[in-house]
């Protein structure tokens, strides 16, 4: 169903709104409201944009960049752009609002100021939507953004996380080995099994399958199924 919109309609929307008193889920349903087919009302808010500032200002700004071809409104995105408030926003609605101009304006914004390195990728963005040309070098080595996506802070000392799976340390002290083919030297905490070649059965033995077992000297002793016997 399609919502035709009159004037009455459209200006109740525009003071809601701009009235900081309501809450703001109310003023963002005005503000989606005025983003498209409010023509009839651009030289309203246009009227009621030079006296305000603030989020409310942008707010405002934000509708009216989307009502294009208007130089006022142009002229108002370039003068949020040199208030500095949000250089990044007003770049990237410099860009989308399609004027020519825009390209000169921002390229001396750039050199004149010094935009971080978001700003600095909107502002050169916005360039190139508008078809301009932009060569203009910044060091940013110093921006945390910067230094952030180019994982220039991240540690020398960095290790895979599957290091110790690839690579497991060889000298555990808990040696808890199955089926070693030469022997287990760990001493009485070995609880190593099936070894192929054991040549003493000490104290306390629970050898099990041994293949080639010379001597159990003890009588206690609970090896079975030994295949040599001396």
């Amino acid at each position: 169903m399609i919502e035709y919109k009159n004037r009455q309609q459209m200006m109740i929307m525009l003071d809601r709104m701009l009235d900081e008193e309501l809450p703001y889920n109310d003023r963002l349903e005005a503000y989606e409201y005025l983003l498209e087919d409010c023509e009839p009302i651009v030289d309203d808010m246009l009227e009621k944009s030079y006296s305000l500032d603030g989020e409310t200002g942008k707010m405002l700004m934000e509708v009216l960049a989307q009502y294009k071809g208007n130089k006022a409104i142009f002229m108002g995105l370039v003068s949020y752009l040199y208030k500095g408030e949000d250089v990044a926003l007003f770049a990237r609605l410099i860009g989308s609002y399609g004027d020519e101009k825009g390209v000169e304006i921002l390229k001396n914004f750039c050199e004149e100021y010094e935009p971080d390195y978001n700003e600095y990728m909107e502002i050169r963005n916005a360039v190139e939507e508008l078809g301009g040309d932009f060569d203009l070098k910044q060091d940013f080595t110093d921006d945390p953004l910067y230094r952030y996506l180019k994982g220039l802070d991240e540690p020398d000392d960095r290790r895979s996380p599957f290091e110790d799976i690839l690579n497991p340390d060889e000298d555990d002290d808990d040696c808890d080995c199955h089926c070693h083919d030469d022997g287990c030297d760990d001493g009485e905490e070995c609880n190593c099994h099936c070894h192929d070649f054991q040549d003493d059965c000490g104290d306390g033995c629970d050898c099990h399958n041994l293949d080639d077992a010379h001597s159990c000297d003890d009588g206690d002793c609970d090896c079975h199924n030994h295949r040599d016997f001396d």
